[in-house]
């Protein structure tokens, strides 16, 4: 893949045309939900202490798509995921079938992910965490097929209901995110902040797309049974308070991040039912959304530092068999059928910009927190809202702190995701560099 691979789509031309009338009532948008629980027993992904696959369903996952189109007539449409994650394989070829058959280009396409740790393995994703069979291995590609299918159905179901609409925007907080990483830097940064998108059809809420920085990780290796974790809750508890409106999150550049306190079902009501109630409280105090949509997505190559032995892996993070073996088979696996170990890891980089209002950056990966909290310093009038696990989950994006100080989001974590090492020390400047370029293109 070439060091940079670029999608751009510019107004200017377009505007220099016609003189287009660009209010709050100019959008038109739909939404749609499709359920995505899957009917057998899959490897449950996030953690690798399970020991068994899925024993049934506690709360059912969801795949939900908003589509927005702007007085110009073009359209974003963000897909929202009750999973871990997509990989990027599945990430193109979901975006073929979308441009295929909506007319929507690359750009203009997000999938986001609520990184549910309750949630089922997909693709090749994490399978050095877990001990699968040939026959696990069949089903969860099985599943896998099925889904991108249903995803690709669900964005034209919310195509097909565009309808008049206005938006507005604003953001809220929650308290329940901890920073994890106590034994590098306590009182660690995390990121309250709740960004909210409301979209009204007919003079009533229909959709509101929220996000927060913390992993869903609530509940932990002892469930065995599919839910959303506090991200289901929180959408499932807005949606019981207000029938008719589709609750969609995003989960924010939260990978250093954990709920506090968590490890129970009581815990996982407790935060999910907090976040919706800041949800529901801050949805009548949203500005409205003027103005026409901006899009750009640029994958960036971030080097890996080495490849590390099987030793190296142990001494330096800690790391024990069987999962550094499973690793070790996997990296002979691929330099068999490719002649060598990639040297680098591409991350999706996605900015969309609503008006002036709002400046969506989403980025691949688990991001840490420090990069939500240096785009908002770096960029105030941009009103930026910084969104991680986006379009491919292909393992933890550290910091320069955090890289310095490693541990398990500073590269340990890169083995379980069957990568080669971990980053170089260059990851946070070559992100930032594309990402300044993109928002200035832009704006």
């Amino acid at each position: 893949m070439p060091l940079h691979r670029r999608a751009f789509l510019t107004a200017a031309a377009v505007a220099a045309l016609r003189p287009w009338r660009l209010d709050a009532a100019g959008w038109r948008a739909g939404v749609a939900t499709v359920d995505i629980t899957p009917k057998t027993s899959l490897w449950m992904a996030g953690f690798a202490a399970r020991t068994q696959p899925a024993q049934g369903t506690s709360q059912p996952l969801h795949a939900k798509a908003l589509a927005i189109e702007d007085v110009r007539g073009r359209r974003l449409v963000v897909v929202t995921l009750d999973l871990l994650g997509v990989t990027g394989p599945m990430a193109d070829r979901i975006s073929t079938a979308v441009r295929a058959r909506y007319k929507v280009p690359r750009e203009r396409l997000l999938l986001a992910s609520s990184h549910t740790h309750s949630g089922p393995v997909v693709d090749t994703q994490l399978l050095v965490a877990y001990d699968v069979t040939p026959q696990q291995i069949a089903d969860i590609e099985a599943y896998t097929g099925w889904l991108e299918g249903q995803i690709v159905d669900v964005v034209g179901a919310a195509l097909k209901g565009l309808a008049p609409a206005t938006l507005h925007a604003g953001e809220t907080t929650a308290g329940f995110a901890a920073n994890r990483r106590v034994q590098y830097t306590p009182d660690g940064p995390v990121d309250h902040r709740v960004p909210l998108l409301r979209v009204d059809i007919g003079g009533a809420p229909k959709a509101i797309l929220f996000s927060y920085a913390c992993h869903n990780t609530t509940l932990q290796a002892s469930n065995v049974e599919w839910h959303g974790d506090y991200a289901g809750v929180a959408q499932a508890a807005i949606e019981a308070a207000q029938p008719g409106l589709t609750a969609l999150f995003m989960t924010g550049c939260g990978a250093d991040a954990n709920p506090k306190p968590r490890g129970t079902f009581a815990d996982v009501e407790q935060h999910g039912r907090a976040l919706a109630r800041a949800v529901t409280d801050a949805m009548t105090g949203l500005a409205p959304i003027a103005g026409d949509t901006r899009a750009a997505i640029e994958f960036v190559d971030l080097p890996f530092e080495k490849a590390l032995t099987p030793d190296e892996w142990k001494t330096r993070f800690g790391l024990a068999d069987p999962y550094v073996a499973r690793h070790a088979r996997l990296m002979e696996t691929v330099k068999a059928r490719d002649g060598k170990l990639p040297t680098s890891q591409p991350i999706p980089l996605q900015v969309w910009r609503f008006g002036k209002a709002v400046t969506l950056v989403a980025l691949g990966g688990e991001v840490v927190v420090d990069y939500a909290l240096r785009l908002r310093r770096e960029h105030p009038d941009d009103h930026v809202w910084p969104v991680g696990y986006a379009n491919d989950v292909f393992g933890y994006v550290p910091s320069k702190r955090v890289l310095t100080e490693g541990g398990y989001e500073g590269g340990g974590a890169l083995l379980y995701y069957g990568r080669p090492g971990p980053f170089d020390a260059t990851v946070e400047d070559r992100i930032f560099t594309t990402l300044e370029r993109l928002l200035k293109e832009t704006r």
